[in-house]
């Protein structure tokens, strides 16, 4: 009986030791990453457009780097501040969510910039215009 107990024990020690190592990991972001791919705005929204599921499989959880024109950065309704970049017309958008702490563009309509994030996937709607997703991004560049 007292060889059960003390293994039991001994379990749940390293269960909470794997625990509190999973819940203090550092978040994945893509300021330490290498772009997998430099794209522009339009040219995602395109490919993504055109096949969704091969280009999902493909970029799905890499961090990309777009170039595109800004729509507006703003933040949501959790305080995060979201990027919106034009893909050929203000319909179609690329949106990135900013990591906490990352430098926010000037909130001037057209200037040109580029961004780095993981992509987090597409959201395709005729009606209202198409949407890809990308989230722990920082702003890499910015120009007028």
């Amino acid at each position: 009986m007292k060889k059960i107990l003390l293994l039991l024990l001994f379990v749940a020690a390293i269960a909470a030791g794997i625990g509190y190592y999973l819940w203090n990991k550092p978040h994945r972001t893509a300021a330490d990453e290498k772009p997998f791919v430099t794209l522009t705005s339009s040219a995602l929204l395109t490919e993504f457009a055109t096949n969704e599921s091969a280009t999902t499989e493909k970029y799905r959880d890499k961090v990309i780097q777009i170039s595109g024109a800004l729509i507006k950065a703003a933040a949501d309704s959790s305080g995060n501040v979201q990027v919106v970049l034009e893909a050929g017309d203000e319909m179609n958008t690329v949106s990135v969510t900013l990591m906490n702490g990352a430098t926010v563009p000037t909130e001037t309509p057209g200037t040109m910039i580029e961004v780095k994030g993981i992509c987090n996937g597409f959201l395709p709607d005729d009606l209202l215009g198409s949407e890809v997703l990308l989230n722990q991004g920082v702003v890499v560049n910015q120009t007028k």
